[in-house]
């Protein structure tokens, strides 16, 4: 009885190591580490994998080797386990021992730390003492038994081991097949990996895998490309229409009607970071900025668009600026075309009389009630003259009125995007509020004219940043608000046209600056203050046109230094004191109007007698006393001479008779007595001659009639005496003559009358302060 107890206690036993073979076999087999106990196997598992630790696909053919000791088992090609023992043969394992993963897994049990122990548990049952102690006399008893299971175990392992070194790419494939999940922690907060190895039916049949595992990537990637393709398609968010409804309409996605936020914002954020526009008028919906920024993403068929800048921060260079410059010119185009074609904006912001704010002159804000005609404007009313290619998938170098740089008088123009030179759109019939994108978007506009035009609102502070313009026209308009002080930043000026608008304010010193300027224009205006010292600066300036504005204060003598100076014109202001006598230092002077300072008086300066290039001077209107002077009879290209409606006194000098290319004289209107000079006869050109409402006496000179281009003479309420000279008959030319308010004597000659019939004179009267003058021909009794 206790031999059959004792044979089926080690029968059990030899079942219980063929179980620890068999789960040995299966960890070597699938990659697994080894459950080696050191105690019992009398050896360190730990050290034969050396310190890199526990990765069972870091277990080459070396440490196979080195692990030999641990036991071994020999796998039989017809997959039966042949276990050496007592000499029977069991049957191969079930099939299903190699359809699942070991539940052993390489999971560090000791705190994340690394190392290669294992479960005290598992080292017991690999070792067959799971419930025996080391110090029972069981396991004394059995050590010899225990010896020899080992001894077998580590025979099986070394075959194994061989058998695996000779199939270097199975191990490679082992190690392919591993998942790893970095989502675990250890106990401290360390995170840790955690390997999952294939079950051994992958290993067998490694090339069905690797198919399978092909074809399911393919898969996950044809997925993943239709999800990237559809979150793409759901950025282009649909975006208001470019009337500017505020009404986000419905968009054909498939019909690229979208809008790409991301590229609208990428350009939207590089228009403020160069300060192109404010960042109000790009949130508006219903702004002229909104609708170019829609078109330029949305609708331009160019489809610029801008390079992204590193984080760094390293900024653009070469090539890209001048993308991204002629992309912020084609946005400011669209915005120019929108605020000015867009019939909503161009009736809230035009009317023909505006009415701006005196505490803030630049506010474009219309106060009261705007004009009948801008309530009334239709579309027809608005549209450009000539518009060819705007806002086209042309290149904006061809669009109408735009020139690009390199630019020659030959007009070839090219079909390209490049940097503006000229902006020309003269008398186009452009309508509402110019927008300050046109001074910031064109770096190296060289002309900007939209003279002639309907254009409203202020010139904004912005114009200062067009430092290469050279020509600004803004002529004919009807600008408002005041001229900006930033003005004096346009270094390369030449020409500043900004006549005919509605303009405020003084004209800023800084204007002394543009040294460059060769013509100003800011006539009719209502420009106020006094004309700036700093206006001598210009030394290179041919015409300075400040008339019919508000000035005051004295004409700065300062204007005797622009010695390049062609035409002067003052008149129709209100300045005060005397006409200065450095005038007389402009020797190219040709043209002087001084004309309608009512407060400006003082004498006829001799020292305009240097003005020998003069071909007109315009005196009239003022409060100028004194004689005339007699040296201006030296001006003998002066062509007009209007000194009349002052306080003037004296004779007509004899000297003006040298005047020969005189035209027109006006002296009418002042106290002049004395006769008329014989020597009139030598302004031999002279066909209108005014000097009636004097005191002029003596008889008619009979030189008169030697004047044969005379037209027009009125001599009428003075004090000439005697008869009309015969000689007044050879004036075939005649039109006009009033003699009216004299005390003239005698019957109007024959000849005279004549040139009634005959000729061209129209108009003649003689009504005299007597009736000692008898005219019966006259045209007025």
């Amino acid at each position: 009885m206790l031999d059959s107890f004792e044979k089926e206690s080690k029968l059990q036993e030899r079942r219980a190591a063929r179980q620890r073979q068999m789960r040995l076999m299966e960890e070597a087999a699938s990659g697994l580490p080894l459950s080696v106990d050191d105690a019992a196997g009398d050896m360190d598992f730990s050290s034969s994998l050396g310190t890199s630790g526990a990765d069972p696909s870091n277990i080459s053919h070396n440490n196979m080797v080195n692990i030999a000791d641990a036991g071994g088992f020999d796998l039989e090609q017809d997959g039966r386990f042949s276990i050496d023992g007592e000499g029977v043969d069991d049957p191969a394992p079930p099939t299903s021992m190699f359809s699942k993963v070991s539940d052993h897994l390489w999971t560090p049990s000791n705190g994340g730390r690394s190392g290669t122990d294992l479960d005290e548990h598992k080292m017991g049952f690999v070792m067959g003492d799971d419930n025996e102690s080391y110090s029972s006399g069981a396991y004394w008893r059995d050590k010899n038994r225990r010896k020899k299971e080992h001894d077998e175990s580590r025979e099986l392992i070394l075959q194994a081991s061989r058998r695996l070194s000779d199939r270097p790419r199975e191990a490679s494939n082992l190690r392919s097949f591993d998942i790893h999940n970095n989502d675990n922690f250890d106990d401290n907060g360390y995170k840790q990996n955690s390997r999952v190895m294939c079950p051994t039916w992958c290993l067998l049949n490694r090339r069905l895998v690797c198919a399978l595992s092909m074809i399911f990537s393919l898969v996950i990637v044809l997925v993943a490309t239709l999800s990237v393709e559809k979150n793409q398609n759901d950025d282009l968010t649909p975006w208001p229409p470019i009337g500017g409804n505020g009404k986000m309409p419905t968009v054909d996605n498939n019909n690229g009607g979208g809008m790409d936020f991301e590229k609208f914002n990428r350009i939207k954020d590089r228009i403020l970071e160069h300060q192109i526009s404010h960042a109000s008028t790009l949130e508006d919906t219903n702004s002229s900025q909104y609708k170019a920024l829609t078109w330029l993403v949305r609708d331009d068929k160019r489809q610029l668009d801008l390079i992204s800048i590193d984080d760094e921060g390293i900024g653009l260079t070469g090539s890209d600026v001048d993308l991204e410059e002629t992309l912020f010119q084609r946005y400011a185009l669209a915005v120019l075309w929108y605020q000015t074609t867009t019939l909503d904006i161009v009736k809230a912001t035009s009317t023909s009389s505006m009415v701006v704010s005196d505490s803030n002159p630049f506010d474009n804000t219309i106060e009261g009630e705007t004009s009948d005609a801008s309530s009334t404007l239709s579309q027809n009313d608005i549209t450009w003259k000539t518009s060819t290619n705007w806002l086209s998938d042309k290149g904006l170098c061809v669009w109408h009125g735009i020139t690009c740089h390199p630019y020659d008088t030959t007009g070839v123009k090219f079909d390209g995007d490049f940097h503006v030179a000229i902006l020309n759109l003269t008398d186009n019939n452009v309508n509402g509020v110019l927008p300050n994108e046109v001074f910031t978007a064109f770096v190296k506009m060289n002309v900007l004219d939209l003279s002639r035009n309907e254009l409203a609102g202020s010139i904004g502070r912005e114009i200062g940043r067009l430092i290469d313009l050279q020509d600004l026209f803004l002529s004919s308009n009807h600008f408002t608000g005041v001229i900006p002080n930033e003005i004096g930043n346009l270094g390369s000026l030449f020409n500043l046209y900004i006549n005919d608008n509605n303009i405020r304010g003084s004209i800023p010193s800084l204007i002394g600056e543009l040294t460059k300027l060769r013509g100003v224009s800011m006539f009719d205006n209502k420009i106020e203050g006094r004309i700036p010292d700093e206006i001598g600066n210009l030394k290179d300036i041919v015409a300075l046109y400040l008339d019919t504005n508000k000035l005051t204060g004295q004409i700065p003598t300062t204007i005797g230094k622009l010695t390049k100076m062609v035409d002067l014109r003052l008149r129709v202001n209100n300045l005060s004191g005397t006409i200065p006598t450095e005038l007389g230092a402009l020797g190219n002077l040709e043209t002087l109007y001084l004309d309608t300072n009512t407060k400006l008086g003082g004498r006829i300066p001799r020292e305009l007698s240097s003005l020998v290039k003069a071909t007109e001077i315009h005196l009239y209107q003022n409060s100028l006393t004194g004689p005339l002077p007699s040296e201006l009879g030296m001006l003998d290209g002066l062509l007009y001479l209007y000194i009349d409606s002052n306080e003037l006194t004296g004779p007509i000098p004899e000297e003006w008779g040298g005047m020969k290319d005189l035209e027109q004289l006006f002296v009418n209107g002042n106290q002049l007595s004395g006769e008329i000079p014989i020597t009139i006869r030598g302004m031999e050109s002279l066909h209108y001659l005014r000097a009636n409402d004097n005191q002029l006496s003596g008889e008619l000179p009979s030189d008169i009639g030697k004047m044969l281009k005379m037209e027009y003479i009125y001599l009428e309420d003075n004090d000439i005496q005697g008869s009309v000279p015969s000689q007044l008959g050879e004036l075939s030319k005649l039109k006009l003559l009033h003699l009216d308010g004299n005390d003239l004597t005698g019957d109007m000659p024959s000849q005279v009358c004549r040139l009634k019939t005959n000729f061209y004179l129209v108009d003649l009267s003689a009504k005299n302060n007597d009736d000692g003058f008898a005219c019966t021909c006259c045209t007025s009794q």
